[in-house]
């Protein structure tokens, strides 16, 4: 009798663990295409009465995730959001500077609005009585000062965007961070009941990927199992509660308008009371900081010292001829652009086009405005400097993003293949955690078989 029990509790400890295996593995085909999934298996353990095999049962169900490719892959989607973020304000710059060539070889860049006025200028100096030349000349430079405006409000309008931007950044890394803290919860309870916690550390990991989207973090597991989260600079954004970031988006971002910590600046991100701007170094809000508070701004002086230099130099030869104080708001002078004619007014009208169009067309000195370097050139050669910055920024951006995005690639696919679901595999394994459950079942209904006999013999 005792053999037969033994024998019952072997057979029964087997069904059962086979029945655990068939819904892992089950779960793992059901779930091959659910992103964050990891395989999951459950880990067998001999049963041992008294020194002897009494059957197996299941001890825990597991991943086993590398915390040190998780930690890989957080720092690669963090660089590649950050490239991404990068190129893509980088090409709408780049498409609202112009360009020097077109389809039809008519440039559209701000050098090639300067040659524009040149050549005006160039028929008026031999023809200066024409009125329809004086009205061309105001047009060229009316469009060349209009573009150069809009430029500038392009710039503004970009960096704006910007730090719109960050405020929904700063949205998606609270839900992040606030999601870690509730999954640490829900570990430690079903830890606690000695449930399997393997499938909320996966939507934990998850949500330190998504996070690491807006800022790049660091990560570290207690001994109670639970996710400490901090910046790469060392704030803590999860231990035993959340910190969330603090952000308050600009209504209305100007040139004039930065980041400098101040209260009258444009709004830092704090955590618990501490400005963290500056220590963010990578993630979609790190560039976005950065394209917000250098990158743009740059481009924004280049353009400034560009204006500042035509007004001063066009007035000097033709007094307010131009108005404005930089590239925000220059402009042809309104009585003019009323009135083109008066352009020819003053005596000497060829010999004033012509000492224009030597201003435009001798070396001017510039400054070190945008992090070009002082430089003595032309106007049209220092326009074509500020967008040849522009487009080496934009191609180093795209080459950037090209190498992080291969590196993500990388480290995304060796996860999934050492910890993802392969199909095939489960299906096979399915097939014979099937077959050994009806074996399983047989073993107990003849063991059940001999009890019923047994006991008809005894009575």
């Amino acid at each position: 009798m005792t053999s037969l029990s033994t024998a019952s509790k072997i057979a029964s400890g087997s069904l059962a663990a086979t029945q655990v295996q068939l819904a892992v593995t089950s779960s793992n085909i059901a779930n091959a295409d659910t992103d964050g999934y990891t395989r999951k298996t459950a880990s067998q353990v001999a049963e041992t009465t008294s020194g002897a095999g009494t059957g197996v049962s299941v001890s825990t169900i597991s991943s086993k995730v590398s915390r040190i490719l998780i930690e890989q892959l957080a720092e690669a989607t963090s660089d590649t959001a950050a490239a991404t973020t990068t190129a893509s304000y980088l090409d709408q710059l780049q498409s609202a500077m112009g360009s020097t060539t077109s389809s039809d070889d008519t440039g559209t860049s701000l050098a090639n609005s300067i040659a524009d006025v040149e050549t005006a200028l160039s028929n008026l100096a031999n023809t200066p009585k024409s009125t329809t030349l004086a009205a061309s000349t105001v047009d060229a430079l009316e469009n060349l000062t209009s573009q150069i405006r809009n430029q500038s409000s392009d710039i503004q309008d970009l960096r704006q965007q910007a730090d719109e931007e960050i405020a929904t950044a700063v949205d998606s890394a609270n839900e992040a961070i606030e999601t870690i803290d509730r999954l640490n919860d829900l570990i430690l309870q079903a830890s606690a009941r000695g449930e399997s916690t393997a499938d909320l550390e996966d939507q934990r990991n998850s949500a330190l990927v998504s996070l690491s989207e807006s800022l790049g973090v660091t990560s570290f597991i207690t001994s109670d199992g639970t996710m400490k989260v901090y910046t790469t600079s060392g704030q803590v954004l999860v231990d035993a509660s959340a910190h969330t970031l603090s952000y308050d988006a600009s209504s209305t971002v100007t040139s004039d308008l930065t980041y400098d910590g101040s209260a009258s600046g444009l709004s830092g991100i704090t955590v618990d009371g501490n400005d963290i701007t500056g220590d963010i170094s990578t993630g979609t809000i790190a560039a976005l900081v950065e394209l917000r508070d250098e990158t743009l701004p740059a481009v924004q002086d280049m353009l400034d010292e560009l204006a500042t230099s035509l007004i001063d130099s066009l007035n000097t030869i033709r007094p307010d001829l131009l108005t404005g104080a930089d590239a925000t708001d220059i402009s042809v002078n309104t009585d003019l652009i009323e009135s083109p004619s008066d352009l020819l007014s003053s005596t000497g009208a060829a010999e004033m086009a012509t000492d224009l169009l030597d201003a435009l067309q001798n070396d001017t000195n510039f400054g070190a405005a945008g992090g070009l370097g002082a430089r003595t050139s032309s106007f049209a050669d220092y326009a074509t400097d500020i967008l040849s910055s522009v487009v080496t920024q934009t191609n180093n951006a795209s080459s950037k993003l090209e190498t992080a995005e291969a590196e993500l690639s990388a480290i995304s696919d060796t996860v999934s293949s050492t910890y993802g679901v392969n199909v095939d595999e489960e299906t096979a394994r399915l097939a014979d955690l099937e077959n050994l459950y009806s074996i399983s079942s047989q073993i107990l209904s003849v063991i059940q078989e001999m009890f019923e006999d047994l006991i008809a013999a005894v009575q």
